[in-house]
């Protein structure tokens, strides 16, 4: 069984080995061959496992929606019954041959009535964990590279779709703070109009389409708490902690309804508060100095406004996907899915129900995640044969 030491001692060791191997095969004028960042699939060995990465939801400031990750198995792997599923061989590799990973559940902008004015909802996320050894955070230099190459596929709800983002966090700066790229997934077979949730460990019908996306490291937005920073501050490519994805159903600066306060007047204009929504996530009419100076007034919205919200999973902030470009290649290959439908959940009474609120089901599988130096034009990657 391999405990938090021996982890962090093995990391160290290998973070050590690398950057020996590194100085020691130096070259003149180094290339830029692709690196894996992440892979999910057997076929592109070592697989990563699950226990790296972090996971999140609304579900826990009080939401509702819900998220899981989870390797899934190859067709030829799933339709044997010579390796029993998470049977290891003597040195710990796993022998199930996979096809990907899923990351998949249900992502719902309700509210429920006690949270309404208090929390965010509408978003799921999951990213890989901070890898800590003693020569600091193991992160990824990736200085020569130009773009993500990233294989996807999409199942599930067609409005959630064109909702995902890729998260990076960059070694020294706030965790709150992530350059963030839109995730723009072609359209498939796959997403429909259906929000039942599905099992993606059914291989019967429908297999995954696959997509290559290739996203420009250039093309990072920093995100500070949830907004789009002011200045234009360029991606550090050589300190990279964590990359993610998110899933994110509310637009930038919809937060859902908000509670009426009981301190407006009938007109609700001319109670102690005036038009401050107190509750909400709305902005004041009232100006900075008025309510510094009248100390009544500042008690009471201090006393009822929200929390802030935290960042999902130790995660992105909930926000919406920035505008940097991206580049496509079309669907490449297939791998084993389902199209099975399951029960969907029933609705809650609790919940509030406004026009905009928005549920349905997700499912975002992922082959590999490789940091590459490719030229759009040529269509070509360096180092690659």
């Amino acid at each position: 069984m391999t405990t938090p030491l021996k982890s962090y001692l093995g990391r160290s060791i290998d973070l050590l080995r690398r950057n020996t191997a590194r100085i020691v095969q130096s070259e003149p004028t180094p290339r830029a061959h692709p690196t894996t960042i992440f892979s999910f699939d057997s076929t592109n060995p070592p697989v990563d496992k699950i226990d790296q990465f972090g996971l999140g939801s609304d579900i826990e400031v009080g939401g509702l929606s819900t998220c899981s990750l989870s390797l899934i198995p190859s067709l030829a792997s799933s339709s044997s019954n010579a390796h029993p599923k998470n049977e290891t061989v003597e040195d710990g590799e796993d022998k199930e041959q996979y096809s990907h990973m899923s990351f998949y559940g249900y992502l719902s902008t309700k509210i429920p009535q006690a949270k309404i004015g208090q929390i965010r909802t509408g978003y799921a996320g999951f990213r890989n964990t901070s890898k800590p050894t003693l020569f600091g955070q193991d992160t990824w230099d990736l200085e020569l590279y130009s773009h993500l190459k990233i294989v996807v596929g999409y199942r599930g709800w067609e409005g959630w779709r064109n909702r995902w983002v890729v998260n990076i966090g960059i070694d020294g700066r706030p965790k709150s703070d992530v350059f963030q790229h839109r995730l723009e997934l072609p359209p498939s077979d796959n997403s429909t109009s259906s929000k039942i949730p599905l099992d993606p460990f059914n291989f019967q019908t429908n297999p995954q389409s696959f997509s290559t996306l290739y996203l420009p490291l250039s093309s990072f937005v920093l995100i500070k708490k949830g907004v789009i920073s002011p200045s234009s501050i360029p991606l550090p490519k050589s300190s990279i902690r964590t990359i993610g994805f998110a899933l994110l159903g509310r637009d930038r600066g919809d937060d859902g309804p908000s509670k009426p306060s009981p301190l407006l007047s009938s007109e609700g204009s001319k109670g102690i508060l005036g038009n401050f929504n107190l509750g909400g996530w709305g902005k004041s009419t009232l100006s900075k100095e008025e309510i510094e100076n009248d100390q009544e007034l500042r008690s009471l919205i201090e006393k009822d406004s929200p929390n802030q919200v935290s960042e999902p999973i130790r995660r992105s902030s909930a926000s919406s996907p920035s505008t940097g470009g991206y580049h496509r290649v079309g669907a490449t290959e297939a791998s084993p899915s389902t199209n099975t439908s399951g029960e969907s959940t029933s609705t809650l009474n609790s919940v509030s129900q406004g026009q905009d609120d928005r549920e349905g089901y997700f499912e975002l599988d992922i082959k590999s995640v490789e940091a590459v130096k490719w030229d759009p034009e040529m269509d070509g990657i360096e180092g690659e044969a």
